[in-house]
């Protein structure tokens, strides 16, 4: 999550208002609209002020573990690690099934040794769907809850009319590769362009970095 993205977390979590941040701070409203949405970078000084109000540390506001709520969990690769394994669970899941209904037999009574394997996968299949969404629940950010809990929808929408697709059809491989690509660009674009979430960690620079920076270009 950006930084302005996360000031603007941090200051919905307290229910405080732009002006109110601006008041305690000491700055205009305008800077704390700019901060938030990315326009500008506070200066170390108001950095500090910042976590002092939101009441947490330096460190904790710049390398961005304060973006989520569940307490204890404050590693964001493991974060990271967790989302990707999700939606990358789900689709195996699917495809299971699809593989599953293509053994079964057609124009005969089905036995237990076809549809006891169907049922589990379709078990597996909705819980992978559980955890995408579970995985969204932490985002603190209401507004983009929302809007990735809606994104996330249209993705698996379109995972399975592929799915179906590829049943009916009888496209096999080529079908599981396309799933692939479209998984890979799911998680590589649409992911931090859309919805916030970096999937691919990159070392946070180091506060002082960011606090010279925020001198220079910020207010």
């Amino acid at each position: 999550m950006p930084l302005g993205e996360r000031l603007k977390a941090l200051r919905n979590q307290i229910g405080f208002s732009q002006e109110m941040v601006a008041e305690r701070v000491g700055v205009s409203r305008q800077a704390v609209t700019k901060w938030e949405s990315g326009q500008t970078i506070p200066t170390g000084e108001n950095l500090a002020a910042l976590a002092e109000l939101y009441a947490i540390s330096l460190d904790e506001l710049m390398e961005d573990r304060s973006g989520w709520v569940k307490d204890g969990e404050d590693n964001p690769i493991l974060r990271e690690n967790r989302t990707v394994m999700a939606i990358s669970a789900q689709l195996g899941a699917l495809y299971a099934c699809v593989w599953t209904l293509q053994d079964m037999p057609h124009g005969e009574q089905l036995g237990g040794g076809y549809l006891l394997p169907l049922f589990g996968n379709i078990v597996m299949l909705a819980l992978c769907s559980m955890w995408m969404v579970w995985n969204l629940s932490c985002e603190l950010d209401l507004d983009r809850r929302r809007n990735n809990l809606k994104i996330e929808l249209r993705y698996m929408l379109a995972q399975l009319l592929l799915t179906v697709l590829s049943f009916y059809f009888h496209l096999g491989l080529a079908g599981f590769l396309l799933s692939i690509a479209i998984l890979l660009f799911y998680l590589r674009v649409i992911n931090p362009r859309y919805m916030g979430r970096k999937l691919w960690w990159k070392k946070p620079k180091r506060a002082v970095c960011k606090m010279k920076k925020g001198s220079r270009d910020g207010s």
